[in-house]
């Protein structure tokens, strides 16, 4: 009967250091910066903030507070705080995230408007993002809120324990790779061969292209009735309807780009449908910036020529050319999504929705033209001007065409859409 206190007291124990082991590995290992005590050279640029885009830059940017701020996905993400920096702003945050829905958008605005002074707002929104169903509804921001501000929550999470061992892994393979030279293993390893007969073709031997290069379908003999919405391209846009050719364009791109336009292509566009809902919150965002004197700015980031085809395919350009028009009621759109000699430059492009590192230094050129006046570094971005020029200057445009209070200007594979009264 007296050992059974101590036993008690001991179990006790392990459970209080099993519960405090995270608690320690997180304060020093510190995967998301919340103290930055240590510094073990880890890359948490590259693994902490891709597991938790949110939660990262929660905790990045009050020590900052920049007054100007970039919303929106991968795409925005691109537009990297260092390019800004170059230019002489050194006052702008990239508060983007990979795969950002709207929802995460406009959580991390209500979170900017309670918690800062903002200046300027520019905001990346594709349409694609403008349907509900779009990466499902997700929404890391509220987690990263409650993480960032909750010390106790951070310190005790999993999640943060696992990225900060996912971090040591990465940092230091060899001795992570100790331990597992010294478990013994039970299961031998095997020469495995396949039950095919000798000469017997596999499925993915069927399926690659090289095996059928010079083959061609037969062409039906009944002829193929194309849904009425598909029909007519250009249909309800008006005298629009000239700046909306339809892209005709026949390449063969590399496979990644070619996956992303057929399948990724058609995923982001047969079930398409505009949420009011994701409207409502971004017409908020609009009216706050207007009441509280804050600049605001859309950007239709761009895509490849192959991938802009495929809302026509889909019988969306009426919808696509609308979009534009709704969002120049809130403020100017910089619209570089539409068939251009740089959206045709595969040079230009990572894959088919990402453009490469030059490209953002000059896409952040043209959204400083537009949200900045001072002439030294106005001056500054203007000598990389190349392929791409959004119509600011007077000199600048090539085109302008207005009809009813939309108007358009365009320079050099960039547009402004706006109203004309505004």
């Amino acid at each position: 009967m007296l050992h059974k206190p101590k036993l008690y007291i001991v179990a006790m124990s392990l459970v209080a250091l099993c519960a405090l082991a995270p608690v320690a590995f997180n304060a020093v290992v510190d995967p998301y910066d919340h103290n930055r005590l240590f510094d073990f050279d880890l890359d948490k640029q590259e693994i902490s903030v891709k597991a938790h885009y949110p939660l990262y830059k929660m905790i990045e940017y009050p020590r900052l507070k920049a007054p100007t701020v970039v919303l929106g996905d991968s795409r925005a993400r691109a537009l990297k705080d260092k390019y800004w920096h170059e230019l002489g702003r050194s006052d702008v945050y990239n508060f983007a995230y990979g795969g950002a829905t709207v929802f995460e958008m406009y959580d991390t605005f209500d979170y900017l408007r309670k918690n800062v002074e903002l200046d300027t707002l520019i905001v990346s929104l594709p349409l694609r993002s403008m349907d509900e169903r779009f990466k499902s509804g997700m929404n890391r921001v509220p987690e990263a809120i409650d993480l960032a501000s909750n010390p106790f929550g951070y310190y005790t999470n999993w999640f943060v324990a696992k990225i900060g061992w996912r971090l040591l892994e990465h940092r230091y393979p060899e001795t992570f790779q100790l331990p597992e030279d010294f478990v013994p293993s039970f299961i031998s390893s095997a020469n495995a061969t396949s039950f095919r007969d000798e000469g017997e073709i596999s499925v993915e031997d069927l399926l690659d292209p090289a095996l059928c290069h010079e083959c061609a379908l037969k062409t039906p003999d009944t002829p193929i009735i194309v849904p009425t919405m598909f029909r007519h391209h250009g249909l309800g846009m008006g005298r629009w309807a000239a700046y909306w050719p339809e892209i005709d364009i026949k390449r063969s791109l590399p496979k990644l780009f070619a996956k992303q336009v057929g399948t990724n292509g058609a995923a982001d566009w047969r079930r398409f449908r505009q949420s009011d809902r994701l409207w409502q919150m971004v017409e908020e965002m609009a009216q706050w910036c207007d009441e509280n004197n804050v600049k605001l700015v859309f950007l239709i980031p761009p895509t490849i020529s192959e991938m802009q085809k495929r809302i026509g395919d889909f019988g969306l350009m009426t919808a696509n050319h609308a979009f534009r028009d709704r969002l120049t009621k809130m403020g100017p759109v910089v619209d570089l999504d539409y068939d251009t000699s740089f959206t045709r430059d595969l040079e230009n492009f990572t894959d088919a929705y990402h453009f490469s590192s030059d490209p953002a230094r000059r896409i952040v050129g043209e959204l400083l033209q537009v949200i900045d006046t001072d002439p030294k570094r106005l001056a500054e971005a203007a000598e990389n001007r190349r392929g791409l020029i959004c119509p600011v200057r007077t000199s600048d445009i090539t085109n302008r065409h207005a009809d009813g209070s939309l108007e358009l200007l365009e320079g050099q594979s960039c547009r402004i859409w706006r109203q004309r009264n505004g």
